[in-house]
């Protein structure tokens, strides 16, 4: 279980990367539950994409670390980078206008895989961090 659960978050930070709808079919449960949101299924991936594509120009994802466990809990800690165009993220919308800043947000985000995909959410990001990072 634990390698099919880290292919799985690493194919998460792939469609950060490329936005390839396909990998969603992929790599979530038709039911998963995101924690952070409150929602099921896989659209809160499109929103949060769209999110990104909003408010971020020229991103990468540097992943610092996956580790798993044997009852397909895994644990991805990353750095979004990027330039800040927009305010689409709702922690955003209180920022001001975009100066197209480089900034970097880390994020540490929390799966469980079931059944061959990832079935559930959990996250700590740095947007106190992220903010700070945008104020003029």
């Amino acid at each position: 279980m634990t390698l099919d659960a880290k292919a799985l978050a690493l194919d998460w930070v792939r469609y950060l990367e490329t936005s390839d709808d396909a990998l969603l079919e992929k790599v979530f449960a038709d039911d998963h539950h995101d924690h952070v949101s409150g929602q099921r299924g896989r659209e809160i991936y499109r929103t949060v994409q769209n999110w990104y594509d909003a408010s971020f120009a020229e991103r990468e994802f540097e992943v610092h670390g996956v580790t798993t466990d044997d009852d397909g809990l895994v644990v991805v800690w990353l750095s979004a980078h990027g330039r800040h165009i927009g305010n689409a993220f709702p922690m955003l919308r209180a920022a001001g206008e975009p100066a197209g800043k480089r900034v970097t947000w880390t994020q540490t985000h929390i799966f469980r895989a079931r059944d061959g995909r990832l079935a559930e959410h959990w996250a700590v990001r740095d947007d106190r961090g992220l903010l700070g990072q945008l104020s003029h």
